[in-house]
Protein backbone atom coordinates (compact mmCIF):
# COMPACT_ATOMS: atom_id res chain seq x y z
CA UNK A 1 0.00 0.00 0.00
CA UNK A 2 1.35 3.42 -1.00
CA UNK A 3 0.64 6.30 1.37
CA UNK A 4 0.29 9.97 0.38
CA UNK A 5 0.10 12.99 2.70
CA UNK A 6 -1.89 15.20 0.30
CA UNK A 7 -4.26 14.66 -2.62
CA UNK A 8 -1.75 16.51 -4.84
CA UNK A 9 0.91 13.86 -4.09
CA UNK A 10 -1.15 11.07 -5.63
CA UNK A 11 -0.25 10.01 -9.10
CA UNK A 12 -1.14 6.94 -11.12
CA UNK A 13 -1.23 6.12 -14.81
CA UNK A 14 -4.21 3.86 -14.16
CA UNK A 15 -7.78 5.06 -13.64
CA UNK A 16 -9.07 4.22 -10.16
CA UNK A 17 -11.98 3.04 -8.07
CA UNK A 18 -12.38 5.37 -5.14
CA UNK A 19 -13.89 5.76 -1.70
CA UNK A 20 -13.51 8.30 1.08
CA UNK A 21 -14.25 8.54 4.78
CA UNK A 22 -12.61 8.73 8.17
CA UNK A 23 -12.86 4.97 8.84
CA UNK A 24 -12.20 5.14 12.59
CA UNK A 25 -11.95 1.55 13.83
CA UNK A 26 -11.90 0.09 10.29
CA UNK A 27 -14.77 -2.06 11.57
CA UNK A 28 -16.69 -4.82 9.78
CA UNK A 29 -18.92 -2.29 8.00
CA UNK A 30 -15.85 -0.45 6.69
CA UNK A 31 -14.23 -3.74 5.71
CA UNK A 32 -17.32 -4.81 3.72
CA UNK A 33 -17.34 -1.50 1.86
CA UNK A 34 -13.64 -1.73 1.01
CA UNK A 35 -14.07 -5.38 0.05
CA UNK A 36 -16.79 -4.33 -2.41
CA UNK A 37 -14.42 -1.71 -3.82
CA UNK A 38 -11.46 -4.06 -4.27
CA UNK A 39 -13.66 -6.78 -5.83
CA UNK A 40 -15.06 -4.32 -8.38
CA UNK A 41 -11.86 -2.56 -9.33
CA UNK A 42 -11.40 -4.63 -12.52
CA UNK A 43 -8.18 -3.38 -14.17
CA UNK A 44 -8.18 -0.12 -12.21
CA UNK A 45 -6.24 0.75 -9.06
CA UNK A 46 -7.96 1.19 -5.69
CA UNK A 47 -7.75 4.51 -3.83
CA UNK A 48 -9.01 5.46 -0.38
CA UNK A 49 -9.06 9.07 0.84
CA UNK A 50 -9.13 9.77 4.56
CA UNK A 51 -8.04 12.57 6.89
CA UNK A 52 -5.26 12.90 9.45
CA UNK A 53 -7.68 14.00 12.19
CA UNK A 54 -11.43 13.79 12.64
CA UNK A 55 -13.21 16.78 11.07
CA UNK A 56 -14.99 17.39 14.39
CA UNK A 57 -11.64 18.32 15.96
CA UNK A 58 -11.43 21.25 13.55
CA UNK A 59 -15.11 22.16 13.39
CA UNK A 60 -15.61 21.97 17.16
CA UNK A 61 -12.16 22.52 18.75
CA UNK A 62 -13.54 22.94 22.28
CA UNK A 63 -14.89 19.38 22.29
CA UNK A 64 -12.36 16.64 22.98
CA UNK A 65 -12.57 13.84 20.42
CA UNK A 66 -11.67 10.26 21.31
CA UNK A 67 -10.75 7.60 18.76
CA UNK A 68 -10.98 3.85 18.29
CA UNK A 69 -7.66 3.98 16.42
CA UNK A 70 -4.63 6.20 16.47
CA UNK A 71 -3.52 7.23 12.99
CA UNK A 72 -0.83 4.52 12.89
CA UNK A 73 -3.40 1.89 13.96
CA UNK A 74 -5.85 3.07 11.31
CA UNK A 75 -3.15 2.81 8.64
CA UNK A 76 -2.27 -0.70 9.88
CA UNK A 77 -5.87 -1.93 9.62
CA UNK A 78 -6.49 -0.24 6.26
CA UNK A 79 -3.37 -1.88 4.88
CA UNK A 80 -4.83 -5.29 5.73
CA UNK A 81 -7.90 -4.58 3.55
CA UNK A 82 -5.84 -4.70 0.34
CA UNK A 83 -6.22 -1.02 -0.61
CA UNK A 84 -3.40 -0.06 -2.99
CA UNK A 85 -3.29 3.71 -2.47
CA UNK A 86 -4.08 5.55 0.77
CA UNK A 87 -4.33 9.36 0.74
CA UNK A 88 -4.25 10.92 4.23
CA UNK A 89 -5.19 14.51 3.48
CA UNK A 90 -4.83 17.16 6.23
CA UNK A 91 -8.19 18.42 7.45
CA UNK A 92 -7.94 22.14 8.16
CA UNK A 93 -10.36 24.99 8.79
CA UNK A 94 -9.82 26.32 5.25
CA UNK A 95 -10.43 22.86 3.82
CA UNK A 96 -13.67 22.56 5.80
CA UNK A 97 -14.98 25.77 4.20
CA UNK A 98 -14.79 24.38 0.67
CA UNK A 99 -18.17 23.70 -0.91
CA UNK A 100 -18.99 20.12 -1.79
CA UNK A 101 -19.27 21.04 -5.44
CA UNK A 102 -15.84 22.74 -5.47
CA UNK A 103 -14.17 19.85 -3.64
CA UNK A 104 -15.60 17.21 -5.96
CA UNK A 105 -15.01 19.02 -9.23
CA UNK A 106 -11.93 21.18 -8.70
CA UNK A 107 -9.92 19.03 -6.28
CA UNK A 108 -10.99 15.41 -6.46
CA UNK A 109 -12.14 14.72 -10.00
CA UNK A 110 -9.62 17.06 -11.61
CA UNK A 111 -6.69 15.23 -9.96
CA UNK A 112 -7.84 11.60 -9.90
CA UNK A 113 -8.93 9.59 -12.94
CA UNK A 114 -11.93 8.11 -11.16
CA UNK A 115 -14.00 5.44 -12.90
CA UNK A 116 -16.02 4.23 -9.92
CA UNK A 117 -16.91 5.79 -6.56
CA UNK A 118 -18.09 3.58 -3.71
CA UNK A 119 -19.79 5.33 -0.78
CA UNK A 120 -21.17 4.10 2.52
CA UNK A 121 -24.82 4.57 3.41
CA UNK A 122 -23.88 7.59 5.57
CA UNK A 123 -20.81 8.91 3.72
CA UNK A 124 -20.76 12.68 3.53
CA UNK A 125 -18.55 15.69 3.05
CA UNK A 126 -19.32 18.68 5.23
CA UNK A 127 -22.31 19.14 7.51
CA UNK A 128 -25.08 18.22 5.07
CA UNK A 129 -25.27 14.43 4.82
CA UNK A 130 -27.85 14.48 2.01
CA UNK A 131 -26.11 16.66 -0.55
CA UNK A 132 -22.90 14.63 -0.93
CA UNK A 133 -24.51 11.66 -2.69
CA UNK A 134 -26.85 14.04 -4.54
CA UNK A 135 -23.91 16.02 -5.97
CA UNK A 136 -22.04 12.84 -6.87
CA UNK A 137 -25.08 11.49 -8.68
CA UNK A 138 -25.61 14.80 -10.45
CA UNK A 139 -22.10 15.00 -11.89
CA UNK A 140 -21.49 11.27 -12.44
CA UNK A 141 -22.71 11.34 -16.05
CA UNK A 142 -20.67 14.43 -16.95
CA UNK A 143 -17.46 12.99 -15.46
CA UNK A 144 -18.32 9.49 -16.64
CA UNK A 145 -17.89 7.55 -13.43
CA UNK A 146 -20.12 4.89 -11.90
CA UNK A 147 -21.56 5.50 -8.44
CA UNK A 148 -22.40 2.83 -5.87
CA UNK A 149 -23.83 3.10 -2.38
CA UNK A 150 -23.14 0.21 0.01
CA UNK A 151 -25.94 -0.67 2.44
CA UNK A 152 -25.34 -0.61 6.21
CA UNK A 153 -23.96 -3.77 7.77
CA UNK A 154 -25.78 -5.13 10.83
CA UNK A 155 -24.68 -7.33 13.70
CA UNK A 156 -27.20 -8.55 16.28
CA UNK A 157 -29.82 -6.27 14.65
CA UNK A 158 -27.65 -3.17 15.20
CA UNK A 159 -26.12 -1.14 12.38
CA UNK A 160 -22.37 -1.23 12.90
CA UNK A 161 -20.90 2.25 13.19
CA UNK A 162 -17.84 3.81 14.81
CA UNK A 163 -20.14 5.84 17.09
CA UNK A 164 -21.97 2.75 18.36
CA UNK A 165 -18.71 0.87 18.92
CA UNK A 166 -17.32 3.80 20.95
CA UNK A 167 -20.46 3.82 23.12
CA UNK A 168 -20.21 0.05 23.57
CA UNK A 169 -16.58 0.29 24.74
CA UNK A 170 -17.39 3.10 27.17
CA UNK A 171 -20.05 0.84 28.69
CA UNK A 172 -17.57 -2.05 28.97
CA UNK A 173 -19.46 -4.16 26.42
CA UNK A 174 -16.31 -5.50 24.79
CA UNK A 175 -17.94 -8.63 23.37
CA UNK A 176 -20.18 -6.66 21.00
CA UNK A 177 -17.47 -4.08 20.24
CA UNK A 178 -14.93 -6.77 19.30
CA UNK A 179 -17.41 -8.60 17.07
CA UNK A 180 -18.32 -5.31 15.37
CA UNK A 181 -14.64 -4.42 14.87
CA UNK A 182 -13.71 -7.89 13.66
CA UNK A 183 -10.66 -7.91 15.94
CA UNK A 184 -9.83 -7.33 19.60
CA UNK A 185 -9.98 -3.68 20.61
CA UNK A 186 -6.39 -2.79 21.41
CA UNK A 187 -4.80 -0.41 23.91
CA UNK A 188 -1.12 0.16 23.14
CA UNK A 189 1.42 1.96 25.27
CA UNK A 190 4.74 1.91 27.08
CA UNK A 191 5.34 0.51 30.57
CA UNK A 192 6.00 3.23 33.16
CA UNK A 193 6.89 3.17 36.85
CA UNK A 194 4.07 2.46 39.28
CA UNK A 195 3.77 2.41 43.08
CA UNK A 196 4.91 -1.22 43.42
CA UNK A 197 1.79 -2.32 45.35
CA UNK A 198 1.03 -5.09 42.85
CA UNK A 199 4.43 -6.65 43.45
CA UNK A 200 3.86 -6.60 47.23
CA UNK A 201 0.58 -8.45 46.69
CA UNK A 202 2.43 -11.04 44.57
CA UNK A 203 0.60 -9.73 41.48
CA UNK A 204 3.16 -7.50 39.75
CA UNK A 205 1.54 -5.14 37.28
CA UNK A 206 2.79 -3.13 34.32
CA UNK A 207 1.46 0.43 34.36
CA UNK A 208 0.70 1.52 30.79
CA UNK A 209 0.73 5.03 29.37
CA UNK A 210 -1.94 5.11 26.65
CA UNK A 211 -2.43 7.68 23.89
CA UNK A 212 -4.65 10.36 25.42
CA UNK A 213 -7.03 10.36 22.45
CA UNK A 214 -7.90 6.65 22.64
CA UNK A 215 -11.30 5.50 23.91
CA UNK A 216 -10.77 3.85 27.31
CA UNK A 217 -13.27 1.19 28.47
CA UNK A 218 -15.17 1.87 31.68
CA UNK A 219 -13.47 1.23 35.02
CA UNK A 220 -13.13 -2.42 35.97
CA UNK A 221 -11.14 -5.64 35.68
CA UNK A 222 -10.76 -7.20 32.22
CA UNK A 223 -9.53 -10.42 30.64
CA UNK A 224 -6.88 -9.48 28.09
CA UNK A 225 -4.31 -10.82 25.65
CA UNK A 226 -0.94 -9.08 25.57
CA UNK A 227 1.43 -8.91 22.64
CA UNK A 228 5.04 -8.59 23.84
CA UNK A 229 8.37 -9.85 22.49
CA UNK A 230 6.57 -11.37 19.46
CA UNK A 231 4.54 -13.56 21.78
CA UNK A 232 0.91 -13.45 22.94
CA UNK A 233 0.33 -13.82 26.69
CA UNK A 234 -2.85 -14.13 28.71
CA UNK A 235 -3.48 -11.69 31.50
CA UNK A 236 -5.78 -9.36 33.42
CA UNK A 237 -6.08 -5.60 33.32
CA UNK A 238 -7.44 -3.08 35.79
CA UNK A 239 -8.73 0.28 34.61
CA UNK A 240 -9.48 2.66 37.44
CA UNK A 241 -8.34 4.98 40.19
CA UNK A 242 -7.19 2.29 42.69
CA UNK A 243 -9.53 3.46 45.50
CA UNK A 244 -8.22 0.91 48.04
CA UNK A 245 -4.73 2.42 47.86
CA UNK A 246 -5.41 6.05 46.92
CA UNK A 247 -8.40 7.56 48.71
CA UNK A 248 -8.19 10.96 47.04
CA UNK A 249 -6.82 9.87 43.69
CA UNK A 250 -8.85 10.73 40.57
CA UNK A 251 -6.17 9.90 37.99
CA UNK A 252 -7.18 6.97 35.81
CA UNK A 253 -4.57 4.19 35.68
CA UNK A 254 -4.24 1.18 33.40
CA UNK A 255 -2.40 -1.76 34.97
CA UNK A 256 -1.77 -5.18 33.43
CA UNK A 257 -0.81 -8.40 35.17
CA UNK A 258 0.66 -10.95 32.73
CA UNK A 259 0.12 -14.56 33.75
CA UNK A 260 3.27 -16.67 34.27
CA UNK A 261 5.60 -13.78 33.47
CA UNK A 262 8.47 -12.35 35.56
CA UNK A 263 10.66 -10.28 33.23
CA UNK A 264 11.48 -6.60 33.72
CA UNK A 265 9.64 -4.71 30.96
CA UNK A 266 9.97 -1.05 31.98
CA UNK A 267 9.99 1.09 28.86
CA UNK A 268 8.71 -1.73 26.64
CA UNK A 269 5.64 -1.37 24.42
CA UNK A 270 2.61 -3.53 25.14
CA UNK A 271 -0.34 -4.14 22.82
CA UNK A 272 -3.32 -5.17 24.95
CA UNK A 273 -6.27 -6.89 23.30
CA UNK A 274 -9.28 -6.22 25.55
CA UNK A 275 -11.55 -9.27 25.64
CA UNK A 276 -14.15 -9.04 28.38
CA UNK A 277 -14.97 -7.20 31.60
CA UNK A 278 -14.95 -9.41 34.72
CA UNK A 279 -16.15 -7.01 37.38
CA UNK A 280 -16.40 -3.34 38.32
CA UNK A 281 -13.69 -1.59 40.34
CA UNK A 282 -14.34 -1.72 44.09
CA UNK A 283 -12.80 -0.18 47.19
CA UNK A 284 -11.65 -2.78 49.73
CA UNK A 285 -11.07 -2.23 53.43
CA UNK A 286 -7.62 -3.84 53.46
CA UNK A 287 -4.88 -4.90 51.03
CA UNK A 288 -5.51 -8.47 52.17
CA UNK A 289 -9.12 -8.27 50.91
CA UNK A 290 -7.86 -6.76 47.65
CA UNK A 291 -5.37 -9.61 47.20
CA UNK A 292 -8.06 -12.23 47.79
CA UNK A 293 -10.27 -10.59 45.17
CA UNK A 294 -7.42 -10.44 42.64
CA UNK A 295 -6.88 -14.16 43.18
CA UNK A 296 -10.56 -14.77 42.43
CA UNK A 297 -10.34 -12.55 39.34
CA UNK A 298 -7.33 -14.47 38.06
CA UNK A 299 -9.01 -17.81 38.63
CA UNK A 300 -12.15 -16.64 36.81
CA UNK A 301 -10.18 -15.31 33.83
CA UNK A 302 -8.05 -18.46 33.52
CA UNK A 303 -11.21 -20.53 33.65
CA UNK A 304 -12.75 -18.40 30.90
CA UNK A 305 -9.66 -18.78 28.73
CA UNK A 306 -9.78 -22.54 29.21
CA UNK A 307 -13.51 -23.27 28.91
CA UNK A 308 -15.03 -20.41 26.93
CA UNK A 309 -12.94 -20.42 23.77
CA UNK A 310 -15.83 -19.11 21.62
CA UNK A 311 -15.64 -15.74 23.34
CA UNK A 312 -11.90 -15.58 22.72
CA UNK A 313 -11.93 -16.83 19.15
CA UNK A 314 -11.55 -13.42 17.49
CA UNK A 315 -8.11 -13.24 16.02
CA UNK A 316 -6.21 -10.58 18.01
CA UNK A 317 -4.80 -8.20 15.42
CA UNK A 318 -2.02 -6.34 17.20
CA UNK A 319 -0.19 -3.30 15.97
CA UNK A 320 3.37 -4.24 15.07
Amino acid sequence: MKIYSFIDEFSSLLPCVFTLGFFDGVHIGHQKLIQFLTKNKESYCSVLLTFNIHPKEVLNPKKKIFYLNTLSERIYHLKKTGIEHLIIHPFTLNFSKLSIKYFLQKILLSKLKIKKIITGYDSHIGKDKVKTFYHLKKISNFYRFQLYKVHPYKFEKKIISSTLIRKSILKGNMKWANKALGYLYTLSGYVIKGNGIGKKLNFPTANIKINEKKIIPKKGVYAVKIHLFNHIYQGMMNIGICPTINNNNTLLKIEVHIFNFKKNIYGKKLDIGVIQIIRKEFKFNTLYELKKQIQKDQFKIKKLFFYDQKNFSINPIFIK
